[in-house]
């Protein structure tokens, strides 16, 4: 009890300064602010942390999809999933706020409840000494600031923390919920397929032998974030007449055809680019940093691989690999953050006792930044 209390006051404290960080950034320099193509209506109704994508969810909340693409380069709605906007919608006719805002609490709820989830696993995992340490790099980390956004990082968050914890406590039926709403969440359910496949298998073998009724578990473990997939693409089919709507809707915004094998080559070709022209630190330094960020969990994949944690590293590993079929570095910062093991393991990085305040006050520095820049339009994770 005492642990859950320390982690739901330190959530509450960071989603209060990242709600005051962007409360002063939207009313410091007005002038300050990046193209966009929102009407003025939305703009002026939505709250600092509505932006970018978060107008997508808004939009679906607000009126469902709309006609499908007709042409490359026509920006859809389809490629967002519906269980995140079906929550806002729900709260705010419940409720009878903003839509925005009702986001804004979606977010919030699922992060402190992910935050419990969290704290338990790695206690489990790693040790309670452990627990503080992983929580804080948690909220710390630059792009963590999406987890308070009108975006689907905390409530994927949650709901893959939900499902693997579910399956190592031996309930399977809570466990296929959490995968099934996760699959209706975004695409990283499909990540979370073979995670909780493996995580199932793990935890009957501690009990003894495998039998053909463990293997009949993890399968159904594997897949139910598939279903939750299959039902949205499903819905696609019976309104549009392609189950794979969402893909070509996401692919429109490249202004070019492509396909998700090109994703790797394009990456590639960006990386060469920005080094041979001097961008990199020049002209894109938000797209490199993003670069760093999947750099960084993918050596984090490695390092778990060593430690033969193979659930957690084929997890973490799988949401990197994500990112390289999108075929941008643009949302690698974001993407990587429901990696949940990732951060547990940067938490045990040995880091001197003097170094520690430093090293928050520029962990909160740089978030900071990173929020002046979401709420202004001028950065997109």
């Amino acid at each position: 009890m005492g642990r859950s209390r320390t982690l739901l006051a330190l959530g509450a404290a960071w989603l209060a300064w990242i709600w005051v960080v962007a409360a002063l950034s939207d009313r410091t320099w007005p002038w300050l602010e990046g193209p966009h193509n929102w009407s003025y209506d939305v703009e002026r109704r939505a709250t600092p942390l509505t932006r970018w994508d978060s107008g997508w969810y808004v939009g679906i909340a607000e009126g469902g999809y709309e006609a499908p693409p007709t042409r490359v380069g026509q920006e859809t709605n389809h490629a967002f999933f519906p269980l995140y906007p079906l929550l806002m919608r729900g709260l705010s006719r419940g409720l009878g706020i903003e839509t925005s805002l009702a986001g804004n609490l979606v977010s919030g709820t699922a992060f402190l409840l992910a935050l419990l989830l969290f704290g338990g696993w790695v206690e489990r995992h790693h040790g309670r000494e452990r627990v503080l340490p992983a929580a804080a790099v948690l909220l710390l980390f630059p792009t963590s600031l999406f987890f308070a956004a009108v975006y689907t990082e905390s409530l994927v968050l949650l709901l893959a923390l939900a499902t693997v914890v579910a399956l190592e406590r031996g309930r399977l039926v809570p466990a296929l919920l959490a995968g099934y709403l996760a699959g209706l969440t975004r695409i990283s359910g499909v990540v979370l397929s073979p995670y909780a496949f493996l995580v199932s298998l793990r935890e009957s073998r501690a009990r003894g032998p495998l039998r053909a009724s463990a293997w009949a578990r993890a399968t159904a473990a594997a897949l139910a974030p598939l279903a939750g997939f299959g039902t949205f693409c499903l819905y696609h089919t019976f309104r549009f007449g392609d189950p794979l709507l969402f893909v070509r809707a996401q692919h429109n915004w490249a202004k070019s055809e492509k396909t998700i094998l090109d994703g790797p080559v394009l990456i590639w070709n960006t990386i060469v680019e920005d080094v041979a022209t001097g961008r990199v630190f020049h002209k894109s330094p938000a797209r490199t940093l993003e670069g760093v960020f999947l750099l960084l969990f993918f050596v984090l994949a490695f390092v778990l691989l060593r430690q033969r944690r193979w659930a957690e590293a084929v997890f973490v590993g799988g949401s990197c690999l994500l990112v390289v079929f999108t075929g941008t570095l643009e949302s690698a910062g974001r993407y990587v953050l429901p990696a949940f093991p990732g951060f547990a393991v940067l938490a045990g990085l040995p880091l001197a006792k003097r170094l520690r305040v430093p090293a928050i006050a520029a962990a909160l520095l740089v978030q900071a930044a990173y929020v002046f820049v979401f709420v202004h339009w001028l950065w997109v994770g």
